[in-house]
């Protein structure tokens, strides 16, 4: 018998400082004795006269109320005698002293041993907080003593019972402790508890079989459960030999009517030992009750089996997980998951993380090996998912690299796509916990996780607690086409709590190029929540570009890469001049002639006296240098060109790519701009811009080439906001506040 914390002190437990924690009652005076069940002291009762003697906690401890709570004490006679009881209350109060209690709830007296060693199975109450209740004392009660008899209590404890985390079962069904009446006989069976055997605390309930077949033994009372709601049923068992042994969900109306059962058989399990059970179910549409039944199947009479530990509760299922729990846990098989390539896979009780039992993964020793769950999840397109496992390994002799694989289906279950996330894990042998995120595709509408082992040799690594649900680290960039440029939008940033981020443009050769941001090259942003975006009008038109974003603390990181995306281009004999740092601020013009590239010398001839030679002192070329033309053929054009132009900045002109030539950052001299035709209202123009060819520039992005008067709008309270914000018309069209 165990409480999961003591709620009361130490010293008031085990009385091995002084008896201050008690307070003595009628007929009663405290000691401290020698004799002890735990530590080196006990608390010793001795009574006045003859009758009972009890004590009282000094202190009471805080309680909520509608919680189950169990209280126990050891107890001895000093010198041995008979006819004597012993028991403990909990009385429970609605304040911290004071006052009368709301109710006690005693516990079964137990008769103490004619002999001086302390009685087990001890006495013990399991009680629930009443309403109002917020404090609680302990009593400990001894019948039947003489005039200045003595008798010891040590290891007092009121606390919460042992049980299974979310158990609708009470301790009093679950572990016996009380009695037997949360479970009737119902077939082929007789019950009763032992305690010279169990798994926790001191009692067990034993099924003895009285032909052969399947037996049944059912809890008395159900509990409520929620259609629809995953449920997990399990019990400690030890059977007497080797048997099959089954736990069964029943699923009722409200009108107590059978709907159906979910029953789990576990074949040959073994004798003399306790083994963890598990059956999981799902409750039908109609159920609002639910029954535990154990059944193990007895090839003749008298055969018999130990159960401890019964539970019903909600599947423990991860925070925000797609899986069942069976996929989630291996609790009862493997079945959830398929050995794709380079290993098998088999259930095992050996190495866990949690629960019962893990996937055990036996590598065949070829260049990888792969486990992919067996079945899909739904997903929502341009959300970011993530997929998770504790992963053991043995010490290897070099780091275990796991790749977390994504596998994208569209509604009629045609795979689409593929993403993959890698992780390395240390040499040492362990738990760890790799994960890994994706970005549902266009079109998706089910996700297939799995996990790759590479060059993982011959050897078994061991998977539990796999998770797939919504978040971790994505990017999804959508093309702009009218503006020539991409929109990146950001999630999961928070993933890992790292404290800031960087987000570049990927070209096919791998080479990176930070993406312009409000401040600057998006390279060491501080992390300030999970979301953020963001806009490339720099990327080449007609290539496809990717985009890798990377969240990290100092060394430590995690980075993805988005799927790839290429800005269309022109028509083939039409540029796009756009300045990089005000994207709003861009012209499709036609090439009227391209510049003849030229690269000057620069160097100093010198003559030197009695040589034919000269020295030559040189240094590096400047860059290229020529003079373009472009066509323009209306107003609009001639308004947007100067309109590009006037700003006097760094321009990046952006070629076909059937040209050959790479996109250049260039600074324009005088422009001319010519008629060409003399005709007043003809709007034909040519331009010659003399280029110089330029670093690409410093600085954030100003405003948006998408900008709008919806954005106007977001961004400002009211009118005044935006006169007061804006020095001019112009100013509102390309945000550059002034």
């Amino acid at each position: 018998m165990s409480v999961l914390t003591n709620l009361l002190p130490a010293n008031t437990s085990g009385i091995e400082t002084s008896t201050a924690g008690w307070t003595a009652g009628a007929n009663t005076t405290l000691s401290q004795s020698t004799r002890f069940y735990q530590g080196a002291r006990s608390l010793g009762l001795t009574a006045t006269a003859a009758g009972s003697v009890t004590a009282t906690t000094a202190t009471r401890v805080a309680v909520v109320e509608g919680t189950e709570y169990q209280a126990y004490a050891y107890f001895a006679n000093v010198a041995a005698a008979s006819g004597r009881t012993s028991s403990v209350a909990i009385s429970w109060y609605s304040a911290s002293s004071g006052g009368s209690p709301i109710s006690t709830s005693t516990g079964a007296a137990t008769t103490l041993a004619n002999a001086t060693t302390w009685n087990t199975p001890s006495p013990q109450v399991t009680a629930t907080a009443p309403a109002g209740a917020t404090y609680a004392a302990l009593t400990i009660t001894v019948t039947g003593l003489t005039a200045a008899a003595v008798v010891v209590a040590d290891v007092m404890t009121l606390g919460l019972p042992t049980t299974w985390p979310g158990n609708l079962f009470g301790y009093a069904v679950a572990g016996v402790e009380t009695d037997t009446s949360g479970w009737n006989a119902l077939s082929l069976v007789t019950i009763d508890r032992v305690s010279t055997d169990s798994w926790e605390g001191w009692y067990s309930l034993r099924l003895t079989s009285t032909g052969a077949g399947s037996l049944r033994s059912n809890t008395v009372n159900s509990v409520t459960v929620v259609p629809g709601t995953e449920y997990v049923g399990l019990s400690m068992v030890k059977p007497t030999a080797t048997s099959d042994v089954a736990l069964e969900l029943r699923w009722y109306t409200a009108a107590n009517a059978l709907i159906s059962t979910t029953p789990l058989t576990w074949t040959a399990v073994p004798g003399g030992a306790w083994t963890r059970l598990t059956v999981i179910g799902t409750a039908p549409p109609t159920a609002t009750r639910a029954y535990l039944a154990l059944r193990p199947v007895a090839t003749a009479a008298g055969e018999t089996w130990l159960f401890d530990q019964m539970a019903l509760m909600p599947a423990p299922l991860l925070a925000g997980t797609l899986l069942s729990y069976g996929v989630q846990s291996m609790e009862t098989d493997v079945s959830g998951w398929t050995a794709t390539s380079g290993c098998t896979i088999a259930r095992s009780t050996t190495n866990l993380y949690r629960g019962a039992s893990s996937m055990a993964i036996s590598t065949t020793g070829a260049a990888s090996a792969t486990v992919r769950m067996a079945g899909t999840v739904p997903v929502t397109p341009r959300q970011a998912y993530k997929g998770s496992a504790y992963f053991y390994h043995a010490l290897a002799a070099a780091p275990v690299v796991v790749d977390v694989l994504f596998t994208w289906y569209n509604s009629l279950g045609v795979e689409i796509d593929t993403g993959v996330f890698r992780w390395t894990m240390s040499e040492l042998a362990g738990w760890y916990s790799p994960t890994g995120s994706d970005v549902a595709p266009a079109g998706a509408a089910s996700l297939r996780v799995g996990f790759r082992i590479m060059s993982p040799g011959t050897a078994t690594f061991y998977l539990d607690e796999a998770s797939v649900g919504l978040g971790g680290l994505g990017l999804v960039a959508d093309v702009v086409p009218d503006v020539y440029g991409t929109a990146i939008s950001l999630q999961g940033l928070t993933t890992g709590g790292h404290t800031h981020y960087g987000l570049w443009r990927v070209r096919g050769d791998g080479a990176l190029t930070p993406v312009r941001g409000e401040d600057g090259d998006i390279v060491a942003v501080p992390i300030t929540g999970d979301l953020a975006v963001a806009s490339d009008y720099e990327a080449p038109l007609g290539t496809p570009v990717r985009y890798l974003v990377r969240v990290y603390t100092g060394d430590t990181y995690i980075r993805m890469t988005s799927r790839q995306v290429t800005i269309p281009e022109p028509p083939p004999t039409d540029i796009v001049i756009k300045d990089p740092l005000q994207p709003v601020r861009q012209a499709v013009v036609t090439v009227g002639s391209l510049p003849d590239w030229s690269r000057a010398a620069r160097q100093g001839v010198h003559q030197i006296s009695g040589r034919a030679t000269p020295i030559v002192i040189t240094d590096v070329r400047p860059s290229r240098t020529g003079t373009m033309t472009v066509v323009t053929a209306t107003r609009d054009d001639i308004t947007r060109m100067w309109w590009t132009l006037e700003s006097g900045r760094t321009l990046l002109i952006q070629w076909p790519t059937s040209w050959g030539e790479q996109d250049i950052y260039v600074q324009v001299g005088d422009v001319t701009e010519s008629h060409i035709i003399r005709w007043a209202g003809q709007p034909d123009r040519t331009w010659s811009l003399p280029l110089i060819e330029v670093d690409r520039p410093v600085g954030g992005l100003v405003g948006s080439a998408t900008r709008t008067w919806d954005t106007v709008e977001g961004e400002s309270t009211d009118w005044l906001d935006v006169l007061t914000t804006y020095a001019s018309w112009l100013a509102v069209y390309s945000g550059e506040a002034g």
